[in-house]
């Protein structure tokens, strides 16, 4: 967690800032899954909450070249694809 830190009169004030996600509802995958795709999936969902910016759009960017990368890599007759539940969402 971040936090804005200021001092007035010798006082130290201290202001958390929010973050879009609950830590204490993140759990570690298993070491079957593939993090690095979980982790590019997720930036990629909270960039369509958050909204374009200059740092969103590189995130996206960065995330969608990373999981074209997976595509690449599966065998013949695999495909990776976005759900339609996930893709109604936005």
């Amino acid at each position: 967690m971040y936090q804005f830190c200021i001092t007035i009169h010798g006082v130290r004030h201290c202001f958390e800032v929010p973050l879009l996600i609950d830590r204490s509802l993140i759990k570690k995958p298993p070491p079957s899954n593939y993090p690095p795709f979980e982790l590019a999936a997720t930036v990629l969902e909270l960039v369509d909450v958050v909204g374009p910016s200059d740092f969103s759009n590189e995130l996206a960017a960065l995330a969608t070249r990373f999981i074209a990368n997976v595509q690449k890599g599966l065998p013949n007759g695999v495909e990776l694809t976005k759900s339609q539940a996930a893709a109604a969402a936005v």
